[in-house]
């Protein structure tokens, strides 16, 4: 689950990493982001990070088997949504510096958001500093090219932490969280305080930024994940 401004090319160094591995993956599009169905501007305008578990739902209910939910930043609460709603479909969840709910918010982020209109995408300093702010210049420039307006109901949400969810079915749940220790949006405070309280393992990346799924540190991100999942799942590592 790719986050906000973002579409499902955010997961292609991933996921040609984890099928190298013997790892099979699928990233999908939220409605009116990349590839998939649009929306008409009013149903954009209103729709909230919770209303992604849709797209969740259709994407694991396709699943032989039981799946790994993995999410980023907005697509992150999106996926703790889903699997607070459905804890039994899943068969781990992994959190990469998610959005949180109201219940572990830190202070509010204070971007902009017109409600009657689209958001974004930020200019290019700003998207910059916010979701891939360790890649070279071609890369950023790349990447600016790539994002899409966003929902502002959504950005708003994420922003201001409005989203308030209950987290008990998750306890005792397989679910790993990771904070980055130079995130500007999501406080290495709040998700401590969220993966404590859900009894979730953590890994702290040291100097990184929001964007740990476009940033350089991503190969030694996805083998950090990978050693998780292996243990939490009981399975031996795929073969390619």
């Amino acid at each position: 689950m790719h986050g906000g401004v973002h579409a499902s090319w955010v997961w292609s160094n991933l996921q040609g990493w984890f099928a190298g591995r013997g790892w099979s993956s699928t990233a999908l599009d939220w409605f009116g982001h990349g590839d998939s169905a649009p929306l008409p501007l009013e149903d954009m305008l209103r729709r909230g990070i919770v209303d992604v578990t849709e797209e969740i739902g259709i994407a694991c209910a396709a699943s032989d088997r039981r799946p790994v939910l993995v999410g980023h930043s907005m697509g992150g609460l999106a996926a703790l949504a889903y699997a607070a709603a459905e804890p039994d479909a899943l068969a781990a969840l992994v959190l990469l510096t998610p959005g949180v709910p109201s219940a572990y918010a830190g202070p509010p982020v204070e971007v902009p958001v017109d409600r009657d209109a689209l958001w974004g995408p930020p200019p290019p300093d700003v998207a910059r500093a916010l979701f891939y702010s360790g890649v070279d210049d071609a890369a950023a420039a790349r990447y600016h090219r790539m994002l899409q307006p966003e929902s502002p109901e959504a950005v708003y949400q994420a922003t201001r932490w409005t989203v308030d969810l209950d987290l008990t079915p998750l306890r005792g749940s397989a679910i790993l969280v990771v904070a980055a220790e130079a995130d500007p949006l999501v406080t290495v405070d709040a998700l401590t305080a969220m993966a404590s309280d859900i009894g979730a393992d953590r890994i702290l990346l040291p100097a990184a930024g929001h964007g740990v799924i476009l940033d350089p540190g991503w190969p030694d991100l996805a083998a950090r994940v990978e050693t998780w999942l292996v243990a939490a799942l009981g399975e031996a590592t795929p073969s390619p």
